[in-house]
């Protein structure tokens, strides 16, 4: 079941992220983060008080908000990668850092995975990263030298501030339900209000008809997904669960693909094949 639930987290925040990055060059990054986060509280709100009622113990809201402040910085600044360089350089980039910080915490804090297992993990941590590698030839406008290189650093940032996100997720403790993750939503919120206000300040965020509802649908996918991650977590292992959700950038390369015209290449086809295997290999172990 964990495994599952993070296949279903990754293939989630993939679809989230290419949203996400989609709106963002329509719409300021700010702007995308800000409206994202407050749709994926509503719902989350919506979750905990109505559907999955459950018991806000004080540790899971500190670790809670904790992961929120990790992933309100990292959102802003993963939408402000994929406007300024290619998708299918930022998302892998993203993702590998991403995996390596869960993963690493995970077997300091005593997670064993057995050798077929970390097998499985070095495959979707591999996968997770070439899957999205720069592919020539893409009707995607070029971001040249200079935009590319600022998304990738853009995207190690922001994919060290989520590794952070999901190692602080998974300490919370099980029987508060999905209020860590609700809490982690505020506090994202409110960072991303902050991010907002600078944005204001140094001369206004862009605005566009189909950037807003892209950057809502985005926010709603984003937090289904960390409500998967968080149930996933609290019944797996954290190296385990955190190598498998590295996997997202498959269903954002995919949709870059279809809907931005956007090649896979040859190195992108190995990665997608690697995915198969790495959750055989992890499910099995």
């Amino acid at each position: 079941m964990p495994i599952l639930l993070a296949g279903v987290a990754a293939a989630t925040f993939g679809v989230a992220d290419f949203l996400g990055g989609t709106a963002a060059r329509r719409v300021s990054s700010a702007v995308v983060a800000t409206l994202a986060q407050v749709a994926g509280l509503v719902m989350l709100l919506a979750v905990v008080l109505v559907v999955l009622p459950a018991t806000p113990l004080t540790a899971a809201l500190v670790w809670g908000a904790l992961a929120g402040t990790a992933g309100g910085i990292g959102v802003p600044m993963l939408y402000k990668a994929l406007a300024a360089g290619p998708m299918n350089v930022v998302a892998p980039l993203a993702a590998l850092t991403s995996a390596v910080v869960p993963v690493l915490v995970g077997t300091l804090l005593g997670d064993r995975p057995s050798a077929l297992a970390w097998v499985g993990i070095a495959l979707a941590v591999i996968a997770g990263t070439v899957v999205g590698a720069a592919t020539p030839g893409s009707r995607e406008p070029s971001a040249g030298v200079r935009g590319t290189v600022r998304g990738a650093a853009l995207a190690l940032l922001a994919g060290a501030c989520f590794g952070g996100f999901f190692t602080l997720l998974a300490q919370a403790p099980a029987g508060a339900g999905l209020w860590p993750v609700t809490v982690a939503r505020l506090t994202g919120t409110l960072v991303a209000a902050v991010v907002l206000v600078a944005a204001l300040r140094e001369g206004g965020p862009r605005w566009s008809g189909t950037g807003w509802r892209l950057a809502v649908l985005c926010g709603v996918l984003d937090a289904g997904a960390n409500a998967l991650y968080l149930l996933a977590a609290q019944r797996g292992q954290l190296a385990v669960v955190g190598a498998i959700v590295a996997l997202y950038p498959a269903s954002t390369v995919l949709l870059a693909r279809l809907l931005h015209g956007e090649r896979i290449g040859p190195l992108q086809r190995v990665g997608l094949a690697l995915a198969v295997p790495a959750l055989v290999l992890v499910g099995a172990g």
